[in-house]
């Protein structure tokens, strides 16, 4: 498969001085701020192996300002160390003391910036052009022979350090982003049916717009709903109270276009069965009408169990978002035996986004599985047929290469 931009076969990059933009935002405990899930980091591997006899300098993003994950990248760095890689961490980001660092780095060395999200411009969202006047494109340039883009879970963002750099740089892919490229391409390119789309987690505003953009292509088959968004379509269906809702973000754009979507893909969409609430502190399975208000958690075992059955004489399933509250061990069940059952299924599997592929990971389902991606929207994006931010990015910088 001939792809439409460069990667490292391309380039020489012995003693050259390669800015790395990776994607290992991580799982983090919102109380202990510890990450609990190191998978993304893994991913970069291949890539920092590869560029060994570079001086390199990584940038990274790990959760938004205001969220929960918003943290230095100073776990990342340890979390390198221990992978063996001599690494070291530099507490800004383009500033001076960044120059400094970054022109110290030698053969063989690695050099972590600070979170490129405490930098206000790196949340603008505009085209590469555009972007490239941020000073945090503009101040690094010029001290970098080459940009290597691995940050394939952010894909589908145009912000500053993800395109920007693409204007000013010889850029290419890394082996994670190529890998994730050719993979994804000869999957959703296949023929085969049944093609099985399983969609869960709590982004239900965008999941909601993304499934309607996803089942316009005609390749799903069939939609397993789990998760808020499952939520989300039962209370349009009526299935269970309007009470429901007060998790969902959004609730009531999305809820319109959940009932748009019941209306015109009645046999595709398939909801829940069943629950599992959590009632005094314990997991309870039970019909809808006997939920009573408490907390609607994960999918019960009569839609799992259907779930499952599909999903295993599936020619094809891609799965993103857990089925439940996975956080909560007793409520992790729908999500397992979602997961048990791609795992089992003899066609082509890809398992995205980030909670459910470290969970398919944690499991020891990685081996049974096709594929497990980094990316989540980015991975999304994909199966709609969308050309990732990235993709357009690395192709015009490639053309300015030859």
């Amino acid at each position: 498969m001939k792809l439409s931009f460069k990667t490292l076969d391309d380039v020489e990059t012995k003693g050259r001085r390669v800015l790395v933009r990776v994607d290992i935002n991580c799982s983090v405990d919102p109380d202990t701020k510890k990450i609990t899930d190191d998978s993304r980091i893994d991913a970069i591997v291949p890539t920092l192996k590869e560029l060994s006899k570079s001086k390199v300098v990584l940038m990274a993003h790990q959760g938004r300002p205001g969220s929960n994950d918003f943290i230095s990248l100073e776990q990342h760095t340890k979390i390198l160390q221990e992978l063996r890689f001599n690494v070291s961490f530099v507490d800004d980001i383009f500033g001076e003391k960044a120059k400094a660092a970054i022109e110290k780095v030698q053969v063989g060395e690695i050099l972590v910036l600070q979170n490129v999200r405490m930098f206000e411009g790196e949340l603008k969202k505009a085209p590469p052009d555009e972007v490239a006047k941020e000073a945090i494109v503009q101040e690094l340039y010029p001290l970098f022979d080459l940009f290597v883009n691995d940050a394939f879970g952010a894909a589908h963002r145009s912000q500053a350090s993800l395109v920007g750099f693409t204007t000013v740089l010889p850029s290419v892919a890394g082996r994670l982003v190529e890998k994730e490229i050719r993979i994804l391409t000869e999957a959703t390119a296949t023929e085969k049916h049944p093609w099985i789309l399983v969609f869960g987690g709590a982004k239900v505003a965008g999941k909601v717009k993304t499934l309607g953009k996803l089942l316009t292509t005609g390749r799903v088959d069939n939609a397993l709903l789990g998760g808020l968004l499952g939520q989300l379509f039962l209370i349009a269906k009526g299935l269970i109270p309007t009470e429901y809702s007060a998790p969902i973000k959004g609730f009531e754009s999305a809820v319109e276009t959940a009932k748009e979507l019941l209306e015109k893909y009645p046999d595709i969409l398939v909801l829940p069965q069943d629950a599992a609430i959590e009632r005094d502190g314990k997991r309870v399975e039970c019909a809808f009408h006997e939920m009573d208000g408490d907390p609607f958690f994960d999918i019960g075992p009569a839609t799992a169990t259907k779930y499952m059955q599909m999903i295993r004489g599936a020619a094809v399933v891609f799965a993103n978002g857990p089925m439940g509250l996975f956080e909560k061990k007793p409520f992790a069940t729908g999500t397992k035996c979602v997961l048990n059952a791609i795992a089992e299924c003899e066609g082509v599997t890809v398992v995205g986004g980030g909670h459910m592929g470290a969970m398919a990971i944690n499991e020891g389902f990685a081996d049974r599985v096709s594929h497990i991606s980094t990316g989540g929207g980015a991975t999304i994006n994909f199966l709609t047929g969308k050309k990732l931010d990235l993709m357009v990015a690395l192709e015009e910088a490639a053309r300015r290469m030859v």
